[in-house]
């Protein structure tokens, strides 16, 4: 069943499946998936369920999930490659046009059974405490802040990552603080880099992701992994408050396409690499979130995998306008951090 969605000069076909604002509800008071008391058969039972590919779920029960707009990348200005210039102020600053809205409908993976694991999906979310406090990222003293965070912060995502990943080693190396003020225009194209980015889109591809990997390895030791298992994690969480506004949504990898069109480069300027990667529009695509995730949790996921599995070489992802969501949250904030992995 498809749903007609119009947009200011733009119409599309997207999947539509109605759900209720009771279920919204429900599923925002659940904190885990042990806290659902709507499974309808055992755990005895449950366990004889094995998964024939990513994202498959117990057909005995159905997920929750919620509608929201997703957004992609649309055409340039100028008919040139897509570009962007981080530092405001410039005489070139984007040449990147309006982009297309769409209302889709969006997975809670908070419901889901089994849960969904980095290993597999490529994306996994965990209850895990954080030394990190809003105090101490929004500290005054900016440069101490900074230095908080690539320390110590740093070190507790590296040591997440790696447990979660099995990695011999994991190396973080770069974050984004996202926040939200009361005037933010999320759509403006030169608040992507310290807001939240709400155009679907990819951190890295082959050329970027070997870039950090000679950055934090070194020349020499990076022609040494090249050749070998290696990747690129991200840990997205929120900061002071839970996510209730602007969450974060990802591209199921098995519907997402490569093919000519699917993609496009963003690149930038005074950034730390060239360009990341944008995506367009594909009715294949199905999405996913995990509702009010809380500053105890953490969203894992694949940024780059060097020997991917299937489809797997990274997930796409972006904020998104949850329809559903209470007209008062707190303004969102967050912190995602990246990590280089090392597998053999």
């Amino acid at each position: 069943m498809f749903r007609r969605v119009a947009q200011p000069s733009l119409k599309f076909l997207v999947p539509w499946t109605p759900i209720s604002r009771a279920g919204i509800h429900k599923a925002a008071k659940l904190q885990s998936v042990s806290q659902q008391t709507v499974s309808s058969v055992s755990e005895a039972e449950a366990g004889h369920f094995s998964k024939q590919k990513p994202f498959d779920h117990v057909p005995w029960k159905e997920p929750l999930s919620t509608t929201g707009t997703v957004r992609f990348f649309g055409r340039t200005t100028d008919n040139k490659p897509h570009t962007l210039n981080f530092k405001k102020g410039e005489e070139f600053q984007s040449n990147i046009g309006k982009g297309e809205e769409l209302e889709v409908k969006i997975t809670d993976l908070r419901t889901y059974e089994p849960p969904a694991s980095l290993s597999f999906e490529g994306v996994e979310w965990v209850h895990h405490p954080t030394i990190l406090t809003e105090e101490t990222l929004l500290s005054p003293n900016k440069a101490e802040s900074d230095a908080f965070v690539r320390s110590q912060y740093f070190d507790e995502c590296a040591a997440l990552v790696k447990e979660k990943s099995g990695a011999a080693k994991a190396i973080a190396y770069n974050y984004r603080h996202r926040r939200i003020e009361t005037d933010t225009n999320l759509f403006d194209p030169l608040n992507f880099s310290n807001k939240p980015l709400s155009t679907m889109h990819m951190d890295n591809d082959a050329k970027t992701a070997e870039v950090n990997l000679r950055r934090v390895l070194g020349d020499e030791e990076a022609e040494r992994w090249l050749s070998k298992h290696w990747g690129i994690i991200n840990v997205w969480r929120p900061v002071g408050v839970t996510v209730r506004q602007w969450p974060l949504a990802l591209v199921d990898s098995t519907t997402f396409s490569r093919g000519d069109g699917a993609t496009t480069p963003i690149y930038t300027k005074n950034n730390y690499k060239s360009h990341f990667t944008g995506l367009t529009f594909n009715p294949e695509y199905k999405f996913y979130y995990v509702s009010n995730l809380t500053t105890d949790e953490a969203l894992l996921f694949v940024d780059f995998d060097s020997q991917p599995k299937g489809n797997l070489i990274g997930m796409a992802h972006g904020a998104f306008e949850d329809h559903n969501g209470p007209h008062d949250a707190p303004l969102r904030r967050s912190i995602e951090v990246r990590c280089l992995v090392l597998y053999d």
